[in-house]
């Protein structure tokens, strides 16, 4: 397939040490002091978008104000006033850095486990990280997998979906056809970049239920259960071999459907339309799509290339409006979610590029992450499933950066690596080019992921013109956690401003609500946690509601492997991986 010319002018250098995150005036050595103009550090943050783009025009917004509310009328609550933009979703995903052979000798082979279940040994270290266990070597302060603190958090966010699927650039087809109508956005999951409006709130967020997870046998180790949705009546969990519905007010069994499966199985972190799709089997090589209102099957089938593949651990998996694709570093699958309709199929060697789908995000928009040429020459792709996964536009990262996540598929935002470093920038691609970049520089922030897919990063969160990045949390051997938010504009890359916590919480950013950015703040033995909400515009924080006293006890006996979902107003914690020989294991504890 034809790829789209090269970018104007030299693109921005990337990978710098330098953060951007300047200090206050009467604090110039701050560890988050912003660099220098370009042109006195090569890594500085741009000034201006690094590929200029011309903007669509905007509409012109009513200016007649709204009528007085009656007198009676309730004062306002938290929520953002006026009239809020849609949000974009993300969602869920499995390792994209753990496909075989790509890049150097090793890379990507599952190697031996530890004791956690965790890869231990061989890949390249920014791939071979345990998610969970143990100390992440590249400068991500704090908890397992770039956590600023032991029990770092973070989300999925319910929001809208949209529509379309993906595949390789420059890979041929096997299989064309089925593509049919473009899949129209409906609603989403979950994701990082936007979430459902309440029109009031509890101020205090009690403990409502919880779901203990399986026991996993000592032989298998460990067993993935990654996939939480949402229905109007259901809370749906992926589990060990069963997907079950709850009732969202009581926690009461809705529905169970069997889905027996391998060790690392995965699943799409967003539905539409009440449906999703997940692998299944015993070598991971079957796919189940569901309907999450009713507890039914739609259907099933066995992934093409089984006699091949020994087994399909290494898979990612993604869902954007009516199509599902799977891609397992041999080859990849899209399939109409609703009927089974084939949109494409394609494996290794089909192109002359040697470009294949390395990771799949999906959400508002489907985009896949090139792997080419076995040396770290990668590709970001937003294509469309009706056109049996044809690109609408390709982006080459500079040469020797890996695309190690996608955080927002509308818009495109990714995050950059090197072989070092897993995360060294945040890219905006707008049509094909860099918009703009923020140097992530070194400790700075704290980059919280539930695994090492493209899909796996949630603290990361992005709405249309914003990105927001959670600082590490830093104690400087003085007790005060020095963590914080800060806001990036898209379109250049510059700072907005820099949110702390009041006192000495540590803070990360979990979601949207009524267009406010919601922050998490973690309990402590001796105080509550809480969760606030910060003003896009200017980063004043507020209070928006407290967690129960129980809060600490229940969920520092959680464990590492989780992730915070934050719906409707309902505060979730959701497991991602259950251990064997661990005890108090939950699939789901929930606040609200």
């Amino acid at each position: 397939m034809s790829q789209p010319p090269p970018p104007p002018g030299n693109p921005p250098q990337f990978g710098g040490s330098g953060g951007a995150v300047p200090p206050p005036p009467s604090q110039p050595d701050n560890p988050y002091a912003s660099p220098p103009p370009p042109g006195q550090n090569p890594y500085a943050a741009p000034t201006q978008p690094a590929f200029p783009q011309q903007q669509a025009p905007q509409p012109p917004q009513p200016q007649a104000p709204p009528p007085p509310p009656p007198a009676s009328a309730p004062a306002p609550g938290y929520g953002y006033p006026g009239p809020q933009p849609p949000q974009p979703a993300q969602g869920y995903g499995q390792p994209g850095y753990g496909q075989p052979g790509y890049g150097q000798p090793g890379y990507g082979q599952p190697p031996a486990a530890g004791p956690y279940g965790y890869p231990q040994q061989a890949p390249p270290p920014q791939y071979g990280q345990p998610p969970y266990g143990g100390q992440p070597p590249y400068g991500n302060a704090g908890a397992p997998g770039g956590g600023g603190s032991k029990n770092k958090l973070v989300v999925i966010v319910a929001a809208v979906v949209a529509a379309v699927l993906v595949i390789g650039g420059g890979v041929y087809f096997a299989t064309k056809g089925g593509g049919g109508d473009d899949p129209k956005p409906q609603a989403s999951s979950g994701g990082t970049s936007g979430a459902p409006t309440t029109p009031a709130h509890k101020s205090e967020l009690d403990f409502k239920w919880d779901k203990d997870a399986d026991t996993v046998a000592e032989k298998d180790n460990l067993k993935d259960a990654l996939g939480v949705w949402f229905t109007d009546k259901y809370v749906v969990k992926n589990q060990i071999d069963k997907v079950v519905g709850y009732d969202l007010a009581t926690g009461a069994q809705a529905w169970s459907i069997p889905a027996p499966g391998g060790s690392e199985c995965t699943a799409a972190r967003d539905s539409y339309q009440d449906m999703t799709a997940l692998q299944y089997g015993a070598k991971c090589d079957k796919v189940m799509a569901v309907n999450l209102a009713t507890g039914k099957t739609l259907w099933t089938a066995d992934l093409p290339g089984g006699d091949v593949s020994p087994d399909f651990d290494y898979s990612e998996m993604a869902v954007s409006g009516d199509a599902v694709g799977v891609t397992w570093g041999e080859g990849s699958v899209g399939y109409k979610l609703s009927d089974h309709t084939k949109l494409w199929q394609a494996g290794d060697g089909d192109s002359g590029d040697n470009c294949r789908d390395s990771g799949y995000a999906g959400g508002a928009q489907f985009v896949a992450v090139l792997d080419c040429d076995y040396d770290a020459a990668y590709k970001v792709q937003l294509v469309d499933p009706a056109k049996s996964g044809a690109p609408k536009w390709t982006w080459n990262a500079p040469d020797g950066l890996r695309v190690s996540a996608v955080v927002s598929t509308d818009p495109v935002v990714v995050l950059l690596g090197t072989q070092d470093t897993i995360y060294t920038d945040v890219a905006s691609i707008v049509d094909g080019r860099l918009q703009s970049r923020v140097s992530l520089g070194t400790k700075k922030y704290d980059i919280d992921e539930d695994g090492i897919e493209v899909q796996s990063v949630h603290n990361v969160l992005v709405d249309k013109d914003t990105v927001y990045l959670t600082l590490a949390g830093d104690t400087a051997g003085s007790g005060n956690v020095l963590s914080g938010i800060a806001a990036f504009n898209l379109s250049d890359g510059k700072q907005k401003w820099v949110a702390k916590p009041t006192g000495n919480y540590d803070i990360t950013g979990i979601g949207f609500q009524d267009g406010k950015v919601v922050g998490y703040e973690e309990p402590e033995y001796d105080k509550a946690g809480k969760l606030v909400t910060l003003d896009p515009a200017s980063g004043a924080i507020s209070t928006y509601a407290t967690l129960g006293s129980d809060a600490y006890k229940r969920l520092d006996a959680f464990g590492d492997a989780r992730y915070m979902v934050w719906h409707d107003g309902v505060l979730y914690l959701a497991s991602k991986t259950v251990y064997a020989g661990e005890s108090g294991q939950k699939y789901l504890v929930v606040y609200g």
